[in-house]
């Protein structure tokens, strides 16, 4: 793997988690097409900051428009956004390119090789994929996460740091479980479910539910509209 270039569409916050990953698996980042414009944030880093830091660690990756993106040899694809985006950028990429995307794992996460991951997955440094685990298309796991066994995750959920997740489970499309979430064993959590922070889930979840708190509790519904 080590020398292939990593083309990254789209641009959020957790570009540093894929700048790493690349970096520890050998890979260059050649490019990142941006999709649309890069949303100002007062707490944000910058796309123009981050392509400095990792200037200093290997070539300076090439800005481009999704319209001037041409797909080229030696390349490996990957979704940058964790946001609903992810799911309208997938779409618009597979009419114009029909391109295979690659799943990305740090080389200090364990990943059982009984697991079975779709294309697009990222999986972060210190994680945990169990025997039995099936993680759907551009799943993003990220730092010190732990998926129990037999566990199921729909297409473009998001598990954040520390987050823990009971085995034989079947978590939903584009679900979010925040930072240090516990979700016990054996629950059906419902497409566009999101888990607040710290949250302990001891039931099944609504789709589309915010559940917060120990034990989590229904606020309101997030439903795409």
């Amino acid at each position: 793997m080590s020398g292939q270039q990593l083309v990254i569409f789209g641009s959020s916050n957790i570009l540093s988690d894929l700048f790493d990953c690349a970096l520890a698996n050998g890979l260059i980042v050649s490019k990142i097409v941006l999709h649309t414009p890069e949303p100002p944030g007062e707490r944000d880093i910058a796309l123009h900051e981050r392509i400095r830091q990792w200037g200093q660690h290997g070539p300076v990756p090439e800005i481009l428009d999704l319209a001037d993106f041409t797909p080229g040899e030696n390349e490996l694809y990957l979704l940058g956004p964790t946001t609903p985006t992810r799911a309208v950028l997938e779409q618009q990429l597979d009419q114009r390119f029909k391109l295979q995307f690659h799943t990305l794992i740090h080389p200090r996460a364990y990943v059982s090789p009984l697991a079975r991951l779709a294309p697009g997955v990222f999986v972060g440094a210190n994680s945990v994929i169990g025997p039995g685990t099936v993680l759907g298309r551009h799943v993003f796991i990220n730092r010190g996460v732990t998926i129990g066994h037999d566990t199921h995750i729909g297409a473009f959920s998001r598990i954040q740091p520390g987050s823990n997740v009971g085995g034989l489970s079947r978590i939903g499309h584009s679900v979010t479980i925040a930072i240090g979430a516990t979700l016990l064993e054996r629950l059906v959590i419902g497409d566009h479910a999101f888990i607040g922070a710290g949250a302990v889930v001891i039931s099944d979840i609504d789709a589309g539910a915010l559940m917060l708190g120990i034990p989590a509790k229904f606020k309101k519904s997030v439903l795409p509209s």
